[in-house]
C-alpha cells in the first residue's frame, strides 16, 4: 500500500496493516432482509449498511429462498407476513436445511403481541424486533445474534 494510500485509509478509519493480504481482511457479513414493504424494506437496508452490513434483500419468501441458495448470509432478518406466505414457516423450514440452519434469524415485525413473539421462538427465531425500532438497535441485535448470543435460547430458559 503507497503512503498515500495509507494516509487516505488512515482518515477514513480503516487501519489495514502494512502486508496484509486481500484473504486476511475482515469480510463484510451479509444480511438478507425479507421484506415486502419498500420503505421498511429501505429504512432497513440502509440501516444495516450504514453500519457496515453488506445486505441484499427480498421481497417475498421464494425470492429469500433462491437468494439463500445462491449466496448463503451470515444472517437473516425477517418479517412475519408476506406476500406469498408466512415468514416464519419459512424460519421453520431454515432450521431443518443443513446449509442455513446456523444462520440467525431476526424477526422484524409489526405483531407485538405475546404468542407473536412465541410463535417467532419456536420457529427458532434468534431474536424478535418490533417495527419500528431504532437503527442502532437493529444493527446492535444483528451483531449479537452474529457473535453467537442467542436470546431466544435465554428467553425459553427463562420462561421453563
Amino acid at each position: 500500500m503507497s503512503h498515500n494510500c495509507r494516509l487516505s485509509a488512515q482518515r477514513l478509519g480503516c487501519c489495514i496493516p502494512i502486508g496484509t493480504m486481500p484473504d486476511q481482511l475482515p469480510r463484510t457479513r451479509l444480511v438478507l432482509v425479507v421484506e415486502d414493504n419498500v420503505d421498511a424494506q429501505v429504512i432497513t437496508t440502509a440501516t444495516l449498511r450504514h453500519f457496515g452490513f453488506e445486505v441484499m434483500h427480498a421481497e417475498n419468501l421464494e425470492e429469500a429462498r433462491s437468494l439463500a441458495r445462491r449466496r448463503r448470509p451470515d444472517a437473516v432478518v425477517l418479517d412475519c407476513r408476506l406476500p406469498d406466505g408466512d415468514g416464519l414457516e419459512l424460519a421453520r423450514a431454515w432450521r431443518t436445511d443443513p446449509t442455513m440452519k446456523d444462520v440467525p434469524v431476526v424477526i422484524l415485525t409489526a405483531f407485538s403481541a405475546r404468542q407473536d413473539l412465541e410463535a417467532a421462538l419456536l420457529a427458532g427465531a434468534d431474536a424478535f424486533l418490533v417495527k419500528p425500532i431504532p437503527g442502532a438497535v437493529l444493527a446492535a441485535q444483528v451483531e449479537k445474534v452474529l457473535a453467537g448470543t442467542r436470546p431466544s435460547q435465554t428467553l425459553r430458559a427463562q420462561r421453563s
